[in-house]
């Protein structure tokens, strides 16, 4: 598949509930889905449906600096070799939603301006990071194709059978900081790779930063890792 032009926006469905007396939208309240044990990386072929395809080429350096807009309509935004697909009607309103692990699930009133995102992409001790601020939320839902996603690229993922851990893609509060593997609390943030075409991809709920490593395995909790 052709990579999209960053000039693209992608026009994501998402259906937006009206709440209590608000004056905007506001997202709808899901039941959030329980995950009772590690839901390890897993091949693309065992994504959801609604899932994002994109094709990323690589080409750029580790380390760089994006700006973009994200309106209500969502888009695809790239920040280097990597890529976010944010649905229609998905981003919370920072400045009027919480913010923080326990409000992942509930429901927000929605962005109905344009917000100016910061990406800042770093290599550093192996791992690719990639660090979003403002710090913002996406609204939940059921619907994977609602959901917000991050694509990484992931070139030594290609041929690769077998292991997949070393390709998962962890929240990380800052570049170099503490990794934190969230889908203990969740399964829908599982990472899957495309060992085709050297990608990986999860869902986010949440701007602040992500990082992937270069293949290597190791645990999530351990020093480096």
């Amino acid at each position: 598949m052709p990579r999209p032009s960053r000039n693209v926006v992608s026009a994501l469905l998402f259906t937006a509930a009206l709440a209590g007396c608000s004056d905007g939208p506001v997202s709808p309240a899901t039941k959030q889905i329980e995950a009772p044990f590690f839901a390890a990386p897993a091949p693309i072929s065992s994504a959801p449906a609604g899932r994002p395809a994109l094709d990323l080429v690589g080409g750029f350096p580790d380390s760089v600096s994006v700006d973009f807009s994200v309106g209500p309509n969502g888009g695809i935004f790239f920040a280097g070799n990597h890529a976010v697909v944010i649905p229609a009607q998905s981003v919370c309103d920072p400045a009027t939603s919480s913010y923080g692990p326990s409000t992942w699930d509930q429901p927000c009133p929605l962005l109905q301006s344009p917000l100016r995102i910061h990406a800042e992409v770093r290599r550093k001790d192996g791992k690719t990071w990639v660090d979003f601020s403002p710090s913002l939320r996406f609204a939940p839902s059921s619907n994977p194709g609602s959901w917000a996603w991050i694509v990484m690229y992931a070139p030594t993922a290609i041929g690769t059978t077998g292991d997949l851990s070393g390709f998962n893609i962890l929240w990380a509060k800052s570049i170099g900081g503490a990794v934190v593997d969230e889908t203990p609390d969740d399964a829908t943030l599982r990472t899957y790779i495309d060992t085709f075409s050297g990608v990986s991809l999860r869902r986010i709920k949440h701007f602040s930063g992500y990082v992937i490593g270069s293949g290597k395995s190791c645990d999530a909790t351990s020093e480096g890792c």
